[in-house]
């Protein structure tokens, strides 16, 4: 999910996401399906299951080619409970933790990890791919949809979270606490 016009593959190092590099290393972030890169886009900043239909306009979904093989770590499989990684790692907040893993696993030559996103309890999947800081204009933009009606009505249907309009000022009634 990016915003308009915005390039896909995107690697950020502003130890605001999960699994964020630090600079000059960065990390990208790709969900398995589209209604799953939309509840992590809308996070747990969604304000009492309502979201602006103007805030989705203004975002696209990219379908992406992966753009070479790669290495990845498996943070879902049972053999990595043996390196005291639990289903938590997709979860914790702070983020200290997740991102101390992805730089071991980065300093140890994997290209990326695979992991349960935190906002799907579905335990939809999600990639992190690690490379230098910034955006990779070299590889395959992919498809960008907008985000469809399709996929609204499945936000609502399966989430129980709606689109509305932002509504103009004066269709507003101020009522006066005095």
């Amino acid at each position: 999910m990016v915003r308009k016009g915005k390039g896909p593959w995107w690697f950020g190092s502003s130890m605001a996401g999960r699994f964020d590099l630090p600079a000059p290393h960065g990390t990208c972030y790709l969900a398995s399906d589209p209604l799953a890169a939309l509840l992590e886009l809308l996070g747990a900043d969604r304000a009492r299951w309502i979201v602006s239909r103007e805030f989705l306009q203004e975002r696209r979904l990219r379908e992406l080619p992966v753009p070479r093989e790669l290495s990845i770590a498996d943070l879902t499989a049972r053999e990595t409970s043996g390196f005291g990684i639990t289903a938590e790692i997709g979860t914790l907040v702070p983020y200290a933790l997740p991102q101390a893993w992805a730089a071991r696993l980065h300093q140890v030559r994997f290209d990326g990890l695979y992991y349960w996103l935190r906002h799907d309890p579905s335990r939809a999947e999600g990639w992190a791919f690690f490379g230098p800081q910034g955006e990779r204009k070299g590889y395959r933009r992919g498809r960008e949809l907008p985000i469809s009606d399709h996929l609204i009505d499945r936000l609502w249907r399966e989430c129980r979270i709606a689109v509305a309009r932002t509504p103009m000022s004066g269709e507003l009634t101020i009522l006066d606490d005095g």
